[in-house]
């Protein structure tokens, strides 16, 4: 027999059953959503259960055999082949049933994830069972092959749950179950590079323990250095296996607190809150957030009436992509209330989520089990409903126009409101996320509004709402839907709020991870001006999911930039009567219709198409804006709001082309406050609060006809008085914002908040 000899192996009846248990798996899992093809989803599965069958196959099959180690080796990793094979053919089988989302990406992660991870176990579990062969008693050789077995594929597991509890990353490489991307609502994946250098060790160690494997007989005696050449290959794979995992930090395999830090670059300590920030971010803004986060510390507490960590760490990368690159959360911000941590991307003063984020961290102070949450079992299974609602009804969301009793009422009336005890259990994941986030924090603030701040302790740290209320929580339920149905909204807010809650939650869609990669790369084509490269990448994207409505807009946009505008017209023009569309999206069309006629010119034509518009929109940013499209009554102004809110159909609108029309603008129409206004909002957003200062005092002195500008103009002043430490201008703001009978109850909510939060003096 030769050392690969397979025969035996063939005949194992452990490696029949492993086979077995590998082929009902992967059949099971592949009917779930997400997980039916090739994919992230199906490789994170396949490398949660190949490793562990393929090392307990090959050890029963190797155990009581007389094996040599290098034979052993072979036949470890013929199963890991094999079993991979076969979970391959199931997982394409699935795909084939469902329709393939992308083979090519999907097959990648196959190949880099759980292949290598079953060909390592089952090397492994070769060498578990040449060593369990050496124990007498069948039982003891048992449990060892079992215990063994395991040992490895839950220990690289273990470690990739301590470095998520240790350090700020929340992704993990695993020699055996290959990938894990972190954040649910991360949908799009770009790992290849770094999955296939972290591969590049898998591989060193494998030949590295089939060198090893060649210089021992049967009876596991070493048999010396009979071919130095193996020996040598052998030692070479040992150095670079162990010089990538040294590397790993530099090569994004793992990261650390002190890594991250390095990499960020900056740090600056405020009151309570030390930043690590990145080098990208001016230390002005920096110094911005530090006294922000302090003052959101301050509100989070006055909300659940309890102290804090004395001491909040908040890591500020510069973008998205930065924070993805060093600790695995792109797009989703993150909270570690164990760690007093927080992890987010810059965005100008104030920053409109770390009043959330910090809010996670002091309910850390009343949470429970080791990660500070609330859940069963003392904290240890997390309900996403409490944790996420305490912090949504402590810091609301400062750019929305509407209250969460609003948000919950729309679903009430839409009849799209579920079953709290869907939202505060993991059933919280399975609901589109909009509508999961607005529930849990709608009842959470009605909760609290109700029984106080210590109720809401108590019931976040474990007791049971029923002990704490001393209600029933269908009672509780009932009880806010009672309350719900008297609140009024406006009917135009339910066309906002079908938009956003009357879709599918992630694992709804179909494809989302490759649908919502594919959308980034169209709009950058779209930018690239490259309309039909951007076409074809629509084509194929709406052949995934013929719903995305993005997708339909983006098409149009596509004849814009091609100069085609009668064509771009005639496409909003169909989606604008498109009865598949929600009233906003139609009311999107007829803004894009309206902003076609504009750049051309025809004023009367954009103004109506912009007055039809509004009367479907309700979110008053919105609104501002169709008021100033709509506002042009000569060539100049007509010329300034398209270079500023419309712009060229290949460049866009760049605040720098639009500015000198703006300025001429305020020079010829001294009375009037529009053009001032809008370049004090755009300095203001661009950190330049020299110049918007003077620009909003300038335009609040002057006419200003459109209300809902007037009102955004001294919301910006306070905002920049706080930025600035103004207190005079704070106070004049203030003033003028309370005495305004037209702002809405969520709106005056902001401003109070605002004005508790404010850094000035």
């Amino acid at each position: 027999m030769s050392e690969f000899d397979l025969e035996p192996a063939v005949r194992s009846r452990a490696l029949g059953a492993s086979a077995l248990i590998t082929g009902l798996a992967f059949i099971a899992y592949g009917f779930l959503p997400q997980f039916g093809g090739p994919g992230y989803e199906s490789a994170l599965a396949a490398g949660l259960v190949l490793p562990s069958v393929t090392a307990l196959g090959v050890a029963f099959s190797v155990a009581g055999r007389r094996t040599s180690p290098l034979a052993g080796f072979g036949r470890g990793l013929g199963a890991g082949v094999a079993f991979s094979l076969l979970g391959l053919v199931i997982v394409l089988a699935h795909g084939l049933r469902v329709g393939f989302c992308d083979a090519v990406g999907g097959l990648e992660l196959y190949l880099l994830g759980p292949l290598p991870g079953a060909l390592l176990a089952g090397v492994w579990g070769a060498a578990i069972g040449l060593f369990a062969g050496r124990i007498e008693r069948s039982g003891r050789r048992r449990a060892f092959l079992i215990s063994g077995s395991l040992a490895a594929p839950v220990l690289g597991i273990s470690i990739s749950v301590g470095r998520f509890y240790t350090s700020p990353m929340v992704f993990a490489f695993d020699p055996f179950f290959g990938y894990f991307a972190g954040p649910l609502y991360d949908t799009v994946i770009d790992a290849f590079w770094t999955l296939a250098t972290y591969r590049a060790g898998s591989l060193f160690t494998a030949l590295a323990a089939g060198c090893l494997a060649a210089h021992f007989d049967e009876h596991l005696r070493f048999t010396g250095f009979q071919r130095p050449w193996l020996a040598g290959v052998g030692l070479f794979s040992a150095f670079a296996s162990a010089l990538l995992i040294c590397n790993g930090a530099a090569l994004g395999h793992f990261s650390t607190g002190g890594s991250i830090a390095a990499a960020l670059g900056h740090e600056l300590s405020s009151a309570r809150c030390d930043v690590k920030y990145s080098s990208g971010i001016l230390r002005r803004d920096a110094l911005l957030f530090a006294r922000d986060c302090d003052a959101e510390l301050r509100a989070d507490e006055a909300y659940f009436e309890t102290r804090g960590p004395e001491r909040v760490t908040a890591f500020l990368f510069a973008n998205e992509a930065e924070k993805g690159r060093l600790m695995g959360a792109s797009s989703t911000y993150i909270a570690k209330p164990w760690r007093r941590e927080i992890y987010v991307q810059y965005a100008p003063y104030p920053h409109p989520v770390v009043g959330h984020e910090l809010a996670h961290v002091v309910a850390g102070s009343f949470g429970a089990g080791p990660f500070r949450v609330s859940g069963p079992l003392g904290g240890w299974i997390p309900d996403p409903g409490r944790i996420e609602g305490v912090a949504v009804a402590a810091s609301p969301n400062d750019n929305d126009d509407f209250t969460l009793d609003e948000w919950a009422k729309t679903l009430l009336d839409l009849a799209l409101l579920p079953p709290l005890e869907s939202v505060f259990r993991l059933g919280f994941l399975g609901q589109n996320s909009s509508t999961a986030y607005t529930v849990a924090g709608a009842f959470v603030s009605w909760f609290h509004a109700h029984y106080g701040a210590g109720a809401l302790r108590r019931w976040y740290g474990g007791e049971a709402i029923e002990h704490v209320s001393g209600k029933s929580f269908s009672a509780l339920e009932r009880a806010w839907r009672a309350d719900l149905s008297r609140v009024s909204v406006d009917p135009a807010l339910l066309n906002e709020a079908r938009v956003r809650f009357d879709r599918p939650a992630l694992f709804g869609r179909h494809c989302p991870r490759i649908v919502d990669r594919l959308r980034g790369v169209a709009a950058q084509a779209l930018a690239s001006d490259d309309p039909a490269g951007a076409r074809a990448v629509l084509a194929t994207l709406l052949r995934l999911d013929p719903h995305q409505t993005s997708a339909k807009f983006e098409l149009a946009a596509c004849f814009v930039k091609e100069g085609d505008e009668g064509a771009a017209l005639a496409a909003y023009a169909a989606l604008a009567r498109a009865p598949e569309l929600a009233k906003v999206e139609q009311a999107g069309a007829r803004e894009a219709q309206a902003d076609i006629e504009l750049r051309a010119g025809q004023l009367l034509a954009a103004r109506a198409d912009y007055d039809a518009a509004a009367e479907l929109i309700a979110d008053e940013d919105h609104l501002r804006t169709l008021d100033v499209k709509r506002s042009p009554a000569n060539e100049l102004q007509r010329r300034a709001v398209v270079d500023l809110l419309i712009g060229d159909p290949t460049l866009g609108a760049v605040f720098e082309e639009a500015a000198p029309h703006l300025a001429e603008w305020a020079i010829l129409e001294p009375a009037n406050g529009l053009p001032r206004y809008l370049l004090g909002k755009n300095f203001f957003g661009h950190g330049r609060f020299t110049e918007a200062a003077e620009y909003l005092d300038g335009a609040l002195v002057r006419e200003l006809d459109l209300p809902r500008v007037k009102r955004e103009a001294w919301r910006t002043r306070l905002t920049l008085a706080c930025a600035v430490a103004d207190g005079a201008a704070k106070a004049r703001a203030l003033a003028v914002l309370r005495a305004d009978s037209g702002l809405s109850v969520a709106r005056r909510a902001t401003v109070e908040r605002l004005a508790q939060r404010c850094i000035a003096p």
